[in-house]
């Protein structure tokens, strides 16, 4: 006899694979993006320590869960402060950083939600995936109307470094909801 919402459940945890995936490569290539050393750095510093947190949190470490909510104070404050002191420095870059920033924050918080069965948490899952696509598709206008490097290059940073990643987070984010939707019409998901 087989396990009702089996199929369900490996396309729910094949979706936030995905999202996985999807952050790994955001945060390797989205050096070719931001072309600069040191705003590559300050971007490690600001996206690094969010993932991090939300795998020891969904590995439950007694620590990390025990003191989450202050960890997360702290790790907004010192986010914010850094883009603050980012968007004070005004000018192109700037911008093109702190929506760099904002997209991965969004990515790592669409996949820290995305196979919980909260209705909170389902919200902050759709609204932050849908963030994340959005900037991505304003910076994928950007390049392309700007045209701020040569054809080639610009074919390369688009499809590497923004569509890529952009069609993978979409396929992961589908897969979650598709599943989800298949496995509420079939009395097998309640959320709380």
């Amino acid at each position: 006899m087989s396990i009702q919402g089996k199929k369900e459940g490996k396309c729910r945890l094949e979706g936030s694979f995905m999202l996985l995936l999807v952050i790994i490569i955001s945060i390797s290539f989205d050096y070719f993006i931001l072309n600069n050393p040191f705003l590559y750095l300050l971007f490690i510093f600001i996206c690094i320590p969010p993932f991090i947190l939300s795998i020891f949190l969904k590995l439950e470490q007694d620590f990390i869960v025990k003191y989450s909510s202050k960890i997360l104070l702290i790790i907004a404050t010192i986010i914010i402060s850094l883009i603050i002191t980012a968007i004070y420095f005004i000018s192109s870059l700037m911008i093109l950083f702190v929506l760099v920033v904002s997209s991965n924050l969004l990515l790592v918080s669409c996949w820290h939600f995305s196979l919980s069965l909260y209705k909170k948490h389902r919200i902050i899952f759709i609204f932050s995936g849908l963030g994340y696509c959005i900037i991505k598709l304003f910076l994928w206008f950007a390049y392309f109307i700007l045209n701020i490097f040569t054809y080639s290059l610009l074919f390369h940073y688009l499809i590497v470094n923004i569509l890529l990643p952009l069609i993978l987070a979409l396929i992961g984010i589908l897969l979650i909801i598709v599943a989800e939707l298949s496995m509420k019409k079939k009395g097998l998901l309640n959320y709380i």
